[in-house]
């Protein structure tokens, strides 16, 4: 390849049996690149790195110069072993001490020294990463995967190490032009007979993207949210009176849902019983409030309804595991995204995240000089919700064995394991959580960077050892939290029934107090729900979007849960949550050192946690309900109040149970100032922030296979496409929903006077000051793991 002078290596991309990105310097002079033959000893030229004239030339973290200039000076490419030592002593990020034993020639099976080429090592090492390390767009794995080998073409002339065809970005970009000429039946019949096979699957997917924007609008562009439109649209909707209007309207006096059973509403309005006895014993509404637009959504459930009788409710069976894809980011998310009109997959826009978790994991590797994603997630992101604190051996752990019970979908590996962690307030880029120990499938693996034969496997697109084991755990977590603290715990057991209760307990008086207090957090729950458990259970969408587990399976799993681990409200409480995982209370404390774990989870919520509890109080004190004993009189005659109080019991078993397991915070049941207030605050955070964690948050995970796997292949080679392309269009069309954000402009009938309406804007404005000012919340959608605080949903509306 021909470069000519003044090409920044950023964009120079060179493409032979291994496809190599250089970066992050200019190139003086025009000269010829040779990957391949004798020159470079063929594959095995340093892990970033290509043959310039007989000299190794890579980008590299440790050096801002590249490593003909610091890795290794003296070395030719054609003396392979320097370059064997080299990507061994770099890919694994060692630069601590001497390089790993064991290293053997792939070309000719010898044996490798590399005690000859420690001064190569170290002057690379001695190398800092420069000042633009962080922004590069490169990180740990894509790199090892671009030099390891190019994704193979639709003939298959590059098969894997197990032998099956490994699709890539060469072969999207082949399917997504011929994707273009599927405008009529006839022309799509034919292609089908006269395409290749994986050209065909990858065209199929980008169809799959198209025909899922059909659903998007119906499904995002509800109340308060317009779909973009032209002049003559915007034009006939005023005039046949079909705008959209307001997020939130108020409710209709006298109206109510009707309370009723998960499993009589499955018989009254699917005509079948839910196979589990639990959808006897937790409830929704039977109705959408009238003030709630359902016509939308109601169209988009009814088209997606004749989908499903025309391809039956077993279609989901079609989703096998063949073919793969390579392990190539940007790759995938064309593949996810093309066809798809609505936004790219890097916009953040409408209810999207974006397409941003990959950066934010390969950064962080970088960071911390690490492979070890399993730490870096543990120590920032949402599934340290699952963390247990062992004060003895000061260490973290999860433990997920109780999941290997159930039988994984055909072709994937099992759930379970176990994972401990040390806090290492020493390591590179700051201190963080240390994956010490895994433990999956009967066997047990100390995590290393240095391990050759994972690093190896992982390059041709498998996993194998330790990482392997690290990607089941992964999938296993993703699982725990999909099916057990969404679905079960905020679905299932609370959101609907919360929003079913008090709208009926407030019907005659929809403007009290504590009603228009809790309207922001009840919003849309029953109409989410009733139609989410439609679409994951009855049309069996849940066998891979949230677990790679049958329908009954998954159904068992939550049913063990709500029998083994029943649900208690006063142990969601963030001032309860850590003592109930053992946690120290200075692990969720703001501070500027890192000698202490950071619980960033943890931390987040109990601070807008007492930030709600501000609120709350705020609110009743304005509205009567004072600190002081003429207030608590005043709650306690309040015959409305009483009912609502004694209907949530009933209906809300988590609450039912801490009255008996958790008396001091619910009052032994009964009404109290400051009962109300433990429970509305444990609500708020839970069904906002929580599940904005849980929920539009998830982007981070679902859209990264690569880094967080949904589901892992049994054989742990590829991402399996089509499961990989179902769940992007299904989170993108079915979860990742437009509605009502905390920091929205308040509509004034949430408000009787301008003293409760500075109480919910000086909440926003404290808000908006952690979203500014504070990293753990700043860091946030294209940098962090979670939504940034201005989009963040104010109940369990999608």
């Amino acid at each position: 390849v021909s470069v000519p002078e003044g090409v920044a290596w950023k964009s120079l991309h060179v493409e032979s049996q291994g496809s190599v990105r250089v970066m992050d310097k200019t190139i003086a002079a025009a000269f010829t690149v040779t990957v391949g033959g004798n020159k470079c000893h063929t594959g095995i030229c340093a892990v970033r790195g290509v043959c310039v004239d007989g000299r190794c030339v890579c980008d590299s973290p440790f050096s801002g110069e590249g490593c003909a200039d610091g890795g290794l000076p003296a070395r030719q490419c054609t003396d392979p072993h320097a370059m064997i030592c080299s990507k061994n002593y770099k890919n694994v990020r060692l630069c601590k001490g001497s390089y790993p034993t064991g290293l053997v020639d792939p070309l000719d099976g010898k044996p490798v020294d590399c005690t000859p080429y420690s001064d190569c090592a170290q002057e690379l090492c001695n190398k800092p990463i420069d000042s633009n390390g962080m922004e590069r767009d490169y990180g740990e794995y894509e790199e090892i995967i671009k030099q390891a080998s190019s994704p193979v073409s639709s003939s298959c002339t590059q098969p894997s190490v197990l032998g099956r065809c490994l699709l890539g970005r060469k072969n999207v970009e082949e399917a997504a032009k011929d994707a273009g000429i599927w405008d009529t039946v006839t022309s799509l019949w034919g292609h089908i007979k006269s395409s290749a096979a994986n050209t065909l699957q990858l065209s199929i997917a980008f169809v799959n993207n198209k025909g899922s924007a059909i659903l998007f609008p119906d499904m995002n562009f509800v109340q308060g949210f317009q779909e973009p439109q032209g002049l003559i649209d915007r034009v006939s909707s005023w005039w046949w009176g079909t705008e959209l209007g307001p997020k939130f309207r108020p409710p209709v006096k006298g109206e109510k849902l009707g309370i009723t059973t998960y499993q009589d509403y499955a018989v009254k309005h699917f005509g079948a019983k839910f196979p589990y006895a639990f959808f006897e014993y937790y409830y929704t509404g039977d109705n959408i409030p009238s003030w709630e637009d359902n016509e939308n959504h109601k169209s988009g459930v009814k088209k997606l309804d004749t989908m499903m009788s025309i391809a039956g409710k077993n279609v989901i069976e079609l989703l096998k595991s063949e073919p793969r894809f390579a392990f190539d980011n940007e790759g995938l998310i064309n593949m996810g995204w093309t066809g798809f009109s609505y936004m790219g997959p890097r916009d953040i826009k409408y209810a999207s995240n974006g397409v941003h978790g990959v950066d934010v994991v390969d950064k962080a590797l970088v960071k911390h000089q690490t492979l070890d994603t399993l730490g870096i997630l543990m120590t920032d992101s949402v599934f340290s919700v699952h963390l247990i604190y062992n004060a003895t051996e000061d260490s973290f752990s999860i433990d997920l064995t109780d999941y290997e019970k159930y039988t994984p979908l055909e072709d994937y590996a099992k759930l379970g394991g176990k994972a401990t962690f040390v806090y290492d307030a020493n390591a590179v880029g700051g201190g963080r959580l240390k994956t010490t120990k895994l433990e999956y499938g009967g066997k047990s693996y100390v995590p290393s960077d240095s391990d050759a034969t994972v690093n190896t496997a992982f390059g041709q697109h498998r996993l194998v050892g330790w990482r392997f084991a690290e990607k089941a755990i992964i999938a296993s977590l993703l699982a725990m939290t999909n099916l057990v603290l969404h679905v079960k715990d905020l679905h299932l057991e609370i959101a609907a029934a919360l929003q079913a209760v008090t709208v009926d307990a407030f019907s005659s008086d929809p403007t009290h107090a504590v009603r228009r207090l809790l309207d922001p957090y009840i919003h849309r729950a029953v109409q989410a729900t009733n139609d989410n458990f439609k679409l994951l259970f009855e049309y069996r969408a849940a066998e891979f979007s949230l677990a790679p587990l049958g329908t009954q399976e998954q159904l068992r799993l939550i049913d063990d849960a709500i029998r083994e681990r029943p649900l208690r409200l006063a142990t969601l409480d963030m001032e309860n949550y850590g003592a109930s995982r053992n946690m120290k209370p200075e692990f969720s404390e703001k501070r500027s050192g890192s000698s202490t774990f950071f619980w960033r989870w943890h931390y987040r919520a109990l601070t807008v946690q007492r930030l709600y509890e501000k609120l709350a109080s705020c609110h009743l004190i304005a509205n009567g309900f004072t600190a002081d004993a003429t207030g608590e009189a005043k709650l306690q005659a309040d015959p409305i109040l009483q009912a609502w109080w004694s209907d949530l019991k009933n209906h809300i078993p988590a609450l039912n149970r801490s009255v008996t397991q958790d008396a001091a915070w619910t009052n032994n049941g009964s009404l109290s100032r400051r009962s109300l207030l433990n429970v509305v605050r444990t609500l708020m955070v839970w069904l906002s922030w929580i599940h904005e964690d849980v929920g539009h948050s998830a982007a981070a995970y679902v859209y990264n296979p690569i880094h967080t796997p949904m589901l892992v292949p049994e054989d742990g080679e590829g991402i399996p496409i089509r499961p990989f392309s179902f769940n992007v269009a299904a989170y993108r069309g079915f979860v990742f929903l437009e509605r009502g954000q905390l920091l929205d402009t308040p509509p004034d009938f949430w408000f009787k006077s301008g003293a409760d309406k500075t109480c919910f804007t000086n909440f926003q404005d404290a808000l908006r000051e952690l979203g500014s000012s504070d990293p753990a919340f700043s860091e946030c959608d294209k940098t962090g793991f979670y939504s940034c605080v201005n989009r963040v949903e104010t109940a369990v509306s999608s």
